[in-house]
């Protein structure tokens, strides 16, 4: 829980600190990691270069690196993608330049695989349930 002014906030897990707010990009940037809780919209000006995390992903310029959107991912019609895009959803509109990996569906995001995996507890807990049904 967060509130709806929070641009930032530290996790409760690692203590790093998590964007909240939306970002919208209309110059070159070239980080390591540009991540966000929130949207990344990259205007028609815009050119990242950086390994890009957020829940939605709205591409009218330029992305080159390793994209997550754990929700909906939209390439517009003169967008430029190179690199991998994992999204839960894409869409592409006819003209934009593509040249990436792409696996898209629910079951390719990091949340999806986080939860696909059991922990050591849900396996014993899974055992004794096994081993208590006749």
């Amino acid at each position: 829980m967060v509130a709806d002014v929070a641009k930032s906030v530290s996790c409760r897990h690692c203590n790093g600190r998590v964007i909240c707010e939306e970002l919208q990009i209309n110059d070159y940037v070239a980080v390591r990691n540009l991540r966000t809780a929130n949207r990344i919209h990259i205007k028609k000006k815009g050119h990242v270069l950086a390994a890009v995390w957020c829940e939605d992903l709205l591409v009218e310029g330029r992305l080159r690196g390793d994209a997550i959107a754990l929700g909906h991912a939209h390439i517009t019609k003169k967008a430029l993608l190179e690199g991998s895009l994992r999204a839960r959803s894409v869409a592409l509109e006819e003209g934009a330049t593509v040249s990436a990996v792409m696996r898209i569906g629910p079951e390719h995001i990091p949340e999806h695989e986080a939860r696909q995996a059991p922990t050591p507890t849900e396996v014993l807990d899974q055992m004794e349930t096994d081993a208590r049904t006749p």
